[in-house]
């Protein structure tokens, strides 16, 4: 059994607990993120576990494996998941690292021809289209974050190509319990294999030529103790300003069996959100990087908009969407959600930021204004009535049916209204504000931060190719799988 770590010096803290709650602070905020969990490598004291769709070979991806690598240096006992999605770029590294006694790596679903993967598309499409798309850190199965944030840098404005905007939650308490256990779930699962069976058996070196690389990229990019202490303080400032709340609070999850497409409905994450939030009585708003709500779920809003009911959604424009695909298939449903009164923004492809980046700051690099610029919405949370979702699933087909999903459900009307307020207070500035014309055809209005309003009569700044595309592709029959 896990030992336990106090990470909280509130006295109150373990009477909450007791009590059957958890505390959380929603992490919308790259810097903050990014701290959050450094925060948790460096403070564990027994035990880190982590799964991750996405661990990219890049900046961020080997600043967190070295900070891994230094935990179970000082003895922390490491787990790491990843789906194998994620290519093989990384595998010389995972071969290294796990020649490490206190770090274990295993790569899930794995690809059978994993250097010639069009062949798994051919003759095994049904199982390597279930992917796990879960993101979760856990620290000493006391502390941890989900959300909708990947390990790499787009994710926490560091890369120099575009930024994802996104949004993840920490929390401490009760439902981490539950989050251990599904993490358990899927480390022991059949479809959960170790490097050595994968990658085969590696050699000491290895692992010391790693750790010199790690050293000597700190040294070109400055100690990593450097880049992050900025980062802690600002972690500390914040959650002074922004102090932990308590709330009844829900890890939700997919079983592994979705994975084979065998999950009964009550391990699916949909059923248990739905069992916990309930159908909406006065308001919900909805965001999701890929919004394909199907005839089945436009229904569904429309009807809850008919009913007096409050809908709000915001997904990815056209040329903001880093899947064009799946904006084929939203595009169809945008003008029966308009008319049947349903709020639709689209995330703009653009959003100014005039201040360097903590990572900017903190490297001393300056990455290109236009690939700092470049945005696209990668979110996934939604409140209905004072609960709040914040977590990996889309509001679309392959988050219901094809890939594993986490997240975590707070019963908080606190909560709820931050995140109303920061809609409010944003969408406009981020995002184009979707309309009827008078002759039913979609409009978007584009409103600058001058109080000038610009209306487009088409998916702004698409050309007529990308728009003759995603209308010939939405007529393909492959809806179930976006």
């Amino acid at each position: 059994m896990q030992t336990k770590t106090k990470w909280m010096n509130d006295p109150q803290a373990d009477l909450n607990i007791e009590n059957g709650l958890t505390a959380f602070l929603a992490l919308d905020d790259a810097f903050l993120s990014i701290a959050s969990r450094i925060h948790l490598i460096r403070n564990a004291k027994h035990h880190l576990d982590l799964q991750y769709y996405i661990w990219n070979d890049d900046a961020i991806g080997n600043m967190m494996l070295h900070e891994l690598l230094n935990a179970a240096d000082r003895g922390v006992k490491v787990r790491l998941l990843i789906d194998d999605q994620n290519g093989i770029k990384l595998d010389k590294t995972l071969k290294a690292l796990s020649q490490h006694p206190n770090f274990e790596i295993r790569i899930f679903n794995p690809y059978k021809f994993r250097h010639l993967r069009f062949i798994d598309y051919v003759f095994r499409l049904n199982r390597i289209n279930h992917r796990m798309h879960n993101k979760l850190t856990i620290a000493d199965a006391s502390i941890a974050v989900t959300g909708g944030r990947n390990i790499s840098s787009e994710y926490f404005e560091a890369s120099d190509q575009f930024q994802f905007s996104d949004m993840d939650i920490l929390f401490y308490g009760k439902a981490v319990d539950r989050a251990e256990q599904v993490f358990e779930e899927f480390w022991n699962d059949p479809l959960s294999y170790s490097t050595e069976q994968l990658l085969g058996d590696g050699k000491p070196q290895q692992l010391e030529s790693l750790k010199l690389t790690y050293q000597a990229l700190n040294e070109v990019n400055t100690p990593t103790e450097e880049k992050l202490e900025a980062a802690q303080d600002y972690l500390k400032i914040r959650l002074q300003n922004y102090p932990i709340q308590w709330a009844k609070a829900h890890f939700v999850a997919d079983h592994p069996n979705k994975a084979l497409g065998k999950a009964k409905d009550q391990e699916l994450l949909y059923s248990q959100v739905l069992k916990i939030m309930g159908k909406p009585a006065q308001h919900m708003e909805l965001v999701s990087a890929y919004f394909v709500p199907t005839q089945r779920g436009t229904q569904y809003l429309s009807e809850l908009s008919q009913n007096g009911i409050k809908v709000r959604v915001l997904t990815n424009s056209l040329v903001a969407n880093d899947v064009a695909v799946v904006h084929s298939f939203y595009s169809k449903y945008r003008k029966p959600l308009l008319k049947n009164g349903i709020q639709l923004y689209e995330f703009k492809p653009n959003i100014e930021r005039n201040k360097r980046t903590w990572y900017e700051i903190a490297t001393g690099s300056v990455i290109p204004k236009k690939g700092k610029n470049r945005s696209s919405l990668h979110a996934k949370f939604f409140d209905v009535d004072g609960k709040v979702f914040i977590g990996s699933f889309n509001f679309d087909p392959r988050s219901a049916h094809l890939n594993t999903e986490v997240g975590l459900v707070v019963e908080s009307d606190h909560l709820q209204d931050q995140i109303t307020a920061l809609l409010d207070q944003h969408l406009l500035q981020v995002a184009y504000q979707l309309k009827l014309d008078g002759n039913g055809n979609i409009v978007w209005y584009e409103h600058k931060s001058n109080g000038e309003l610009i209306k487009h009569d088409h998916d702004p700044e698409s050309t007529k190719f990308q728009r003759f595309t995603m209308h010939f592709v939405s007529y393909f029959p492959v809806e179930w799988m976006m």
